[in-house]
């Protein structure tokens, strides 16, 4: 009991912390800001969107300050302490290198860039096996994160593929805020954190994504985590824990898209039927219980294999439907529909197209300098042209 009574208190403790901190409401408005940058896409790529930035803001920064509890009774127990004037630079230099690339908002990156800095030039002086520890144990929180939460809202998404022609996908962008206490020395003090999950998913769901994303991170932050404690023993381990903190995450990124783009992809036109990337919450499609991958053979008799012929069916609103569906393991299931009020004339689907306009980029779309960049170009040449 009294150790549940610690964890209430500590809990009590960190969430009161937290209101009162400025830095957390600074990091909750650039989560919304990355939130209706997405939105926005959501739009161009689809035409429409049923999310709001304010509610998946509010999704991600529950998620994080549960996450943030869990952080800080995990320092607690493992012994953490390091200094405040360490983070002093370590948001402000994930927000710099954000413009670079969004995924660059993690601490594995601004963490291990001024740990080395500072090793290697002396100055700031921080506490490379305390700031390696912390970064750890974000990243353990963050697996579990992404686990739970990082498939949420994912972003559907066309690319063009040599062998498959028009592709479709998932472009998976979380954002968290991550406020936690840590012991400094004769005081506690509240850090805020900012964590980035960005990947994509094409040769599976987003869920199972995430599943095998998550389980990477874990093991990437015990290996940090066991490097930060050997570096408090050992000096040349705090080099190779501000090394591997950057480079190690990188390398998770870079390996996890290049082997999404080795696989064959799940949501592309087979030789019969149309393929359904996703599926709107509480429409007609998911109560039916059409899946992301299903490809849809039949409709009320009819063989399908082009957008334009499903559309049609569903132009002359049908009061009853059913319909022959392959999943992606290869079963034929068999789904109606009914509304005799007002009849069907929409799935609340997303088809994977024969071709398309609006084609992904992803480098484009990762990298806010460049799209700034971009702009600015696209209205001195629009002036010059008038």
């Amino acid at each position: 009991m009294t150790v549940f009574l610690k964890l209430l208190r500590m809990a009590f403790l960190t969430l009161s912390n937290i209101i009162l901190n400025p830095i957390f409401w600074i990091a909750i408005f650039l989560v919304y800001i990355q939130y209706r940058r997405i939105n926005k896409m959501r739009i161009q790529i689809l035409g429409k969107n049923n999310q709001s930035a304010r509610t998946m803001t509010m999704r991600s920064t529950i998620a994080g300050i549960i996450g943030g509890i869990a952080g800080t009774i995990v320092m607690r127990f493992i012994g953490i302490t390091i200094h405040i004037k360490d983070f002093y630079y370590v948001l402000p230099l994930a927000i710099v290198l954000m413009l670079i690339n969004i995924r660059y908002i993690c601490f594995s990156y601004s963490g291990g860039l001024l740990c080395l800095f500072s090793l290697a030039f002396g100055f700031l002086h921080l506490d490379v096996s305390g700031m390696m520890a912390i970064v750890a144990v974000l990243h353990l929180i963050e697996s579990i994160l992404i686990y739970f939460d990082g498939y949420k809202d994912a972003l559907p998404i066309f690319l063009k593929d040599k062998k498959y022609g028009v592709i479709g996908g998932f472009y998976l962008q979380r954002f968290w805020p991550i406020p936690f206490i840590v012991p400094f020395p004769m005081q506690m003090a509240t850090v805020v954190a900012a964590l980035g999950y960005g990947d994509i998913s094409l040769g599976n769901v987003p869920k199972d994504k995430c599943k095998v994303s998550a389980k990477r991170l874990l093991l990437y932050s015990t290996i940090l985590l066991l490097l930060s404690i050997l570096s408090t023993k050992i000096y040349i381990f705090k080099w190779i824990a501000a090394i591997f903190s950057p480079v190690g995450h990188e390398y998770l990124i870079i390996y996890g898209q290049k082997e999404e783009k080795r696989k064959t992809p799940l949501f592309r036109r087979h030789s019969r039927g149309v393929t359904v990337l996703d599926v709107n919450k509480d429409g007609v499609g998911e109560r039916m219980g059409i899946k992301r991958g299903d490809v849809i053979v039949r409709m009320n008799s009819y063989w399908i294999n082009h957008q334009e012929e499903l559309e049609a069916i569903l132009k002359e609103n049908p009061q009853y439907i059913w319909m022959q569906v392959i999943d992606k393991g290869g079963k034929i299931n068999t789904f109606t529909y009914k509304d005799y009020q007002r009849g069907i004339n929409s799935l609340d689907i997303v088809i994977v197209p024969i071709d398309i306009q609006f084609v992904f980029d992803i480098q484009n779309t990762s990298c806010i300098l460049k799209k700034i960049t971009n702009g600015i170009k696209n209205k001195f040449s629009k002036k010059k042209n008038m």
